[in-house]
């Protein structure tokens, strides 16, 4: 069974550019993390288990299907990074993915049922909201 994720807690970015990932969803995620751009403006955060089975969609996309896949293609080299969380479960947000969702001091790391979602506090508020 694929893991789940819920619930969302208020954190800090770090002066690295670290954030803290709740406990609760440490042990899921495991020690090397996949991040992705997310819609709304969030990063995605996979299990690499949970990772290659999105992957594994993308890679069903019909390669005579040339903008289809060379969409994909474009999407998955520019908008995917993984990175390993430290002792501390603090893991780094690459500059990039922290410039595509404006994380800056205060982030929120949300439960989003498969994955795990880390938004700019404002951001993630204001989606709720309209929501």
């Amino acid at each position: 069974m694929a893991d789940r994720y819920s619930g969302y807690y208020e954190h800090s970015l770090d002066p690295k550019g670290r954030i803290t990932i709740p406990s609760k969803f440490r042990d899921q995620l495991g020690k090397t993390i996949a991040m992705m751009r997310g819609k709304g403006g969030c990063i995605e955060l996979y299990s690499l288990t949970e990772w290659n089975a999105v992957y594994e969609k993308f890679e069903k996309i019909d390669e005579n299907d040339e903008e289809a896949y060379n969409r994909m293609r474009k999407l998955l080299a520019t908008s995917v990074d993984d990175n390993e969380m430290d002792k501390q479960g603090r893991l780094l947000m690459p500059t990039s993915m922290r410039q595509f969702a404006k994380l800056e001091k205060d982030v929120v790391v949300s439960g989003a049922g498969r994955h795990v979602e880390v938004w700019n506090r404002d951001d993630f508020f204001r989606f709720i909201e309209e929501s």
